[in-house]
């Protein structure tokens, strides 16, 4: 019963993280073009997606930073050199030799594409929801993250 309980309770939780008035918004805007049909399946596979990575960093977070032995300061440095690699990324696209871009449905690419699950999670959920396991915020740098 307890295990329930911290699902349902962790669940509660992430759901205002989740910003669904901003999500919804973001969401319409990136499959306007797209059929009912295609519209509905992109969002299923999103959905689940987003599911998968708040409930991982929401209940595994803090083991895997214990178990590496990895500091918030640390995260913070990582963090910054991936949003730097998506970016750049962005920026300098690679196309695919073995595959023309109209090979594949706006559908498929939207709910695969990282940067659409990173939108769609929004920016410092997973930091928020890893850091709601400690009883001292402070200490975790989290009143610093909520003034940016």
């Amino acid at each position: 019963m307890d295990l329930l309980r911290a699902i349902g309770l962790g669940l509660v939780v992430l759901l205002p993280l989740a910003n669904p008035l901003t999500t919804v918004a973001l969401f319409l805007g990136l499959s306007g073009d797209m059929n009912s049909r295609q519209r509905n399946r992109t969002a299923l596979m999103a959905s689940v997606n987003v599911f998968v990575i708040m409930m991982v960093a929401y209940y595994a977070g803090q083991v895997v930073m214990n178990t590496f032995g990895i500091s918030i300061p640390g995260l913070r440095i990582a963090g910054g050199l991936i949003v730097a690699f998506i970016g750049f990324r962005m920026l300098f696209p690679q196309q695919k030799a073995h595959e023309s871009p109209e090979s594949r449905s706006k559908s498929e690419e939207l709910s695969e594409e990282p940067e659409a699950n990173i939108a769609f999670v929004a920016a410092g959920d997973a930091k928020y929801g890893r850091a709601g396991h400690h009883r001292d915020d402070h200490q975790f740098g989290v009143h610093r993250a909520r003034r940016l």
